[in-house]
């Protein structure tokens, strides 16, 4: 149920406008939307006080071409039976206090070449790989919550994830590289051991000489210590 608090009629005096939506037990719309067939497949509210939510019935109205609910005080949510509305080119829900997400069956819409959901309390991502990103921003402005293209501010989850994403690329090069590093110093090293004659007898000359020396030190530092014992 459509209700207006902000009707007047030609007396200047102020009533209530119900605009009621019919389904039938087959589905189909009732009779208040098919007795105005004959006017064009468009339905424009816009610039009243209507309040509520938008009636999931609309997504039976096959045949309408254009929507128009902008600047009114719909609550609730998009309801996703818009999709249903397979030959609708206009959408316009601007100027509402219509929350949560953006329903991405929504996307199915492929005639949908005009669309204005701004200045609402959507939140979350604008769906993505569709249309949607080549609409204009003003859209989409004036929902604080509402992220991704074409709005300039990025989805913080899905920032988290690329990040996420890069830190498990880098942290396998990491292991690489220290591998490479090691393998490469290792053998070349014992490469030059193994494969040259005069370095190898060098390098064993010098660890005994290190060894000497090491046993020289401690045997110093052994000695001092007797003799401090004996002077006590």
């Amino acid at each position: 149920m459509l209700v207006s608090k902000s009707k007047q009629n030609a007396d200047h005096h102020v009533y209530d406008l119900e605009l009621p939506m019919y389904a039938t037990s087959n589905g189909r719309i009732g009779q208040p939307y098919n007795s105005l067939s004959f006017y064009p497949p468009a339905i424009y509210l816009g610039y009243n006080s209507i309040h509520g939510s938008i009636p999931i019935e609309i997504g039976q109205l096959d045949s309408l071409h254009q929507l128009g609910l902008d600047h009114n005080n719909f609550t609730g949510n998009i309801p996703g039976q818009i999709s249903n509305l397979k030959d609708l080119f206009y959408l316009d829900l601007s100027v509402n206090h219509l929350s949560g997400e953006i329903p991405s069956t929504l996307t199915s819409l492929n005639f949908l070449s005009f669309i204005n959901i701004s200045y609402n309390n959507l939140e979350g991502q604008i769906p993505t790989g569709t249309q949607f990103q080549g609409f204009d921003v003003s859209a989409f402005e004036g929902n604080p919550e509402l992220c991704g293209l074409p709005l300039p501010n990025e989805c913080q989850a899905l920032k988290g994830f690329d990040q996420d994403v890069d830190k498990e690329h880098q942290i396998p090069w990491f292991y690489v590289s220290a591998a490479l590093g090691f393998i490469v110093g290792f053998w070349g090293v014992c490469g030059s051991l193994i494969f040259n004659k005069t370095w190898r007898y060098a390098y064993f000359r010098f660890l005994e000489n290190v060894q000497d020396m090491f046993y020289v030190m401690m045997a110093v530092r052994i000695t001092k210590m007797k003799r401090r014992l004996n002077a006590n």
